[in-house]
């Protein structure tokens, strides 16, 4: 499957996901924009960039930035308010909050290390929540 269509793929179940909870959903019209789609409730808007992540060693690797044939952008709090990674083996999804972003990808952790490590770990459990 070509790039573009996990990311339709991803977009699709993240946005079923935000319905079947709830959420109102809107794309926007065209590519100008960092986020993917918007959520809504309650009166609350929500801008999420949406990631297609196959897993790998255990662990979720979510990129945080745009990239094209002339530019890298890294996502900020002033573009998007989330990060939804879409997990395309179990069709789970993750939410994170752009505060937890500084880096140019995010490892979520999926399967516990086998040394117990808990420190600078970001597990995937934590990120189930959509209530963002």
């Amino acid at each position: 499957m070509d790039k573009k269509t996990k990311g339709t793929v991803a977009e699709m179940y993240v946005a079923a996901h935000l319905i079947e909870n709830g959420w109102r959903v809107a794309f926007p019209i065209g590519e100008n924009q960092q986020y993917d789609l918007i959520a809504e409730k309650e009166g609350r808007f929500v801008r999420i960039q949406v990631k297609y992540a196959d897993p790998r060693k255990g662990a979720l690797i979510v990129n945080c930035r745009s990239s094209n044939n002339w530019s890298v952008l890294h996502y900020t709090k002033k573009e998007i308010d989330v990060i939804a990674a879409f997990n395309p083996q179990n069709k789970q999804i993750y939410f994170i909050p752009v505060k937890k972003i500084n880096h140019s990808a995010l490892n979520l952790r999926v399967d516990p290390l086998r040394n117990n490590q808990k420190l600078n770990i970001h597990l995937a459990e934590n990120f189930k929540d959509i209530n963002f």
